[in-house]
């Protein structure tokens, strides 16, 4: 398994099944719910660093989140969308502090 160290960004919630762009993905509810608990609004989080997280399972049913660092961004078409760089992705069962 391959080990990542923990990012120091703030993780919020990513809806990766709403992808807008090719790398860019709809704030949701939840987004907005996660930014509000860190003072933020999704206009003050443009661009600001985090690292964007939804709920996932392993291959045993146990909770192991999917995770994707990226910014949020402008885009002319759709808005403030959470765009992820290109690390890809990877699973909280990856972390080490």
């Amino acid at each position: 398994m391959t080990s990542r160290t923990v990012s120091p960004y703030p993780e919020i919630f990513c809806d990766f099944n709403a992808r807008m762009t090719e790398r860019g993905y709809r704030a949701t509810n939840g987004t907005v719910r996660d930014l509000t608990a860190l003072g933020l609004t999704l206009e003050s989080a443009v661009g600001r660093r985090f690292v964007f997280v939804s709920d996932d399972a392993d291959e045993h049913g146990k909770p192991d989140d999917i995770m994707h660092d990226g910014t949020v961004v402008v885009d002319p078409a759709f808005g403030i969308l959470l765009e992820a760089d290109e690390t890809g992705f990877y699973w909280r069962s990856e972390l080490r502090s």
